[in-house]
């Protein structure tokens, strides 16, 4: 079996509908029996390349054919070699050029995994930090304009994918003013909520209170803005409601303090977060668009990417 497998798009759909069956509204509780975090499987229902021991598990959870769902066993389908680089001029074979393609789908998958799990780490570890039930961790595409978080918390343990345009929401506006926002109980009062009661009504939470930080690079550039939500009460039980648990006062100076005390070393964590961002963004859209100068550097590309996810998991070993 290959290293790494990854969904047909023939079988995406029924992937899906056998995840929704079986799981009934507990995804956390069956990625958990299988072994494996959210963002993972939500890397396997997207089609995109995961393990092929993590492929296999899931298909026998889902009961299905893991050789069928990889299209093995779809006409002129099969392992193939991988292909002899071109040389520059030369007319790239179709089969070559999706295998090279394919190559470096696989390398973007394998570090946006890295990626999500690190964030998901420090978006925790802040949240521990100063007391928030939950954070987002939004890192800036200058190409699309946009703030995006690929590791804000669902509440399950899980994380939710949220784009932003630079103009709308809590977030975006800390980053287009540059300042700290600070918002007390209760949001909604706020006439900035808008953005925060939209996408409270599609995950189904209530945002109380916000604090959303922005943070710069040494040439005073954006890399990110830590969005902290609902202050929690000291040594409050976890079980009784939501907003039972909220500290009315909100995020107070003293948080401010402390988190400031402590941005520097998250920053420099961000900075290669937000890098190795926008370069998946970038390399799925070439990839997507087939370009030839994308997989006449595909190997090149691929180093790049790997040496990327092994100094990534050196920062996750040291938190």
């Amino acid at each position: 079996m290959s290293r790494t497998l990854r969904v047909h798009p023939q079988y995406i759909q029924t992937v899906k509908s056998m995840w929704e069956h079986k799981s009934d509204g507990r995804e956390r509780t069956l990625a958990e029996d299988l072994g494996l975090s959210l963002p993972q499987i939500h890397l396997f229902l997207k089609g995109h390349f995961v393990s092929g021991l993590d492929f296999l598990e899931i298909c026998q959870a889902l009961e299905l054919n893991w050789r069928e769902v990889a299209g093995l066993e779809l006409p002129d389908c099969s392992d193939s070699p991988l292909p002899v680089e071109p040389k520059l001029g030369e007319t790239i074979p179709k089969p070559s050029l999706d295998i090279a393609v394919s190559n470096l789908n696989q390398a973007i998958d394998e570090l946006v995994c890295v990626l999500c799990e690190m964030l998901r780490r420090l978006t925790r570890k802040v949240g521990d930090f100063i007391r928030a039930d939950r954070t987002s961790i939004f890192l800036l595409d200058p190409q699309r304009n946009l703030l995006g978080s690929i590791n804000a918390e669902d509440g399950e343990g899980g994380s939710l994918v949220i784009e932003v345009p630079l103009g709308r929401g809590i977030a975006s506006l800390a980053a287009t003013t540059s300042s700290v926002i600070n918002i007390p109980f209760d949001v909604y009062n706020d006439p900035r909520s808008e953005e925060s009661k939209k996408i409270d009504k599609i995950t189904g939470y209530r945002t109380y209170t916000i604090l959303a930080w922005p943070l710069f690079n040494k040439e005073q550039s954006l890399v990110s803005v830590v969005q902290l939500i609902n202050k929690l009460r000291p040594n409050c039980d976890p079980g009784i409601e939501l907003s039972r648990r909220i500290d009315i006062h909100g995020f107070t100076p003293e948080d401010e303090t402390l988190f400031a005390t402590f941005a520097p070393s998250i920053l420099q964590i961000l900075e290669r977060c937000q890098f190795c961002y926008q370069l998946t963004q970038k390399l799925r859209e070439d990839t997507v668009r087939n370009k030839p100068d994308v997989v006449l550097q595909n190997t090149k590309l691929i180093a790049e990417l790997k040496q990327q996810e092994q100094q990534m998991r050196k920062i996750m070993d040291r938190m």
